[in-house]
């Protein structure tokens, strides 16, 4: 979500470095593969540098005071204010989408125009197929439970084989989803830029409300999100194909990492079918050349 904003900055300061974590950083060079590229708790900078905190944590505010970088803007939050030089007034409520609040961080900065995000400097890599996202980092409330079953309608349905993608940590849970299910394969802990060229292959992109998602739909791959705990409205994917599938009860969004009440009842009422449909909806919408099932 933050790559818009990242694109604002790339265009507006040709020279600009990028300090990230090192879970991301094979991202950047995949879009700004003339950025520089730091990662590490210090940065070492000097006395014309500049730091913007995409960020909203008091450790990102710390590591850039104590790295003594003159000036650090960032917003208001997290009891950090006293480490910025430069402190905007955090974003209020999440009826908006959290893309913005990354574009008026650019902004606060002097960079207005809003480019097009980069295309991928990789090749599409492998067949064509859907690819699905069963995992979540925040929590048990945003992941869903029907991804196997959805697994085998969509192969049923448009001809396509399956790949669930995830973490080196989530590979195991990820077998037992595709158990005993034809056409559906496991690929966990992709660098990401191999990520980025397997999915541009993607023909149909199903996942819970995490990464995946929202870089399968700025490739433009139609993507198809489950949100349980959370709310389209502020994380839905940007893209020119998407849909989103959402419970209908009145204690969702919460937002909690885990249901108070145990299993997510927001995510028990979503059905696989109800998956498949927004699928192929979305397919036949998209002119994706599939089966002639869809």
């Amino acid at each position: 979500m933050a790559l818009p904003a990242l694109s604002m900055l790339a265009g507006c300061h040709p020279d600009v470095v990028f300090w990230v974590h090192p879970r991301v950083a094979g991202l950047l060079p995949v879009f700004f593969p003339d950025a520089g590229i730091r990662t590490g708790s210090r940065f070492p900078g000097n006395a014309n540098d500049r730091l913007l905190l995409m960020t909203g944590s008091f450790r990102s505010a710390l590591q850039g005071f104590l790295s003594r970088i003159p000036v650090r803007t960032g917003y208001g939050t997290d009891m950090r204010r006293l480490l910025l030089t430069e402190s905007l007034e955090p974003p209020a409520g999440r009826e908006h989408h959290h893309s913005e609040d990354y574009i008026r961080l650019a902004s606060a900065i002097g960079c207005r125009a809003r480019p097009a995000v980069v295309k991928p400097c990789v090749e599409p890599l492998g067949a064509p197929h859907a690819a699905f996202f069963p995992g979540a980092r925040y929590g048990s409330a945003k992941r869903w439970g029907g991804f196997g079953e959805l697994a085998s309608l969509v192969a049923v349905s448009t001809g396509l084989p399956v790949v669930l993608y995830g973490s080196e940590g989530e590979e195991e849970e990820l077998r037992v989803t595709a158990r005993g299910r034809e056409a559906c394969s496991v690929e966990a802990g992709l660098e990401l830029p191999v990520l980025v060229s397997r999915l541009l292959k993607s023909v149909l992109t199903v996942g819970n409300d995490s990464g995946g998602v929202h870089l399968s739909a700025l490739l433009g791959v139609p993507t198809v999100t489950v949100f349980g705990s959370t709310s389209p409205l502020w994380t839905a994917p940007s893209g020119m194909f998407t849909a989103e599938v959402t419970s209908s009860r009145e204690c969702s969004p919460c937002f909690r990492r885990d249901c108070p009440k145990g299993r997510a009842a927001c995510l028990s009422d979503i059905t696989p079918r109800m998956v498949l449909d927004e699928s192929l909806g979305l397919l036949r919408k998209s002119g994706a050349a599939v089966s002639s099932h869809v």
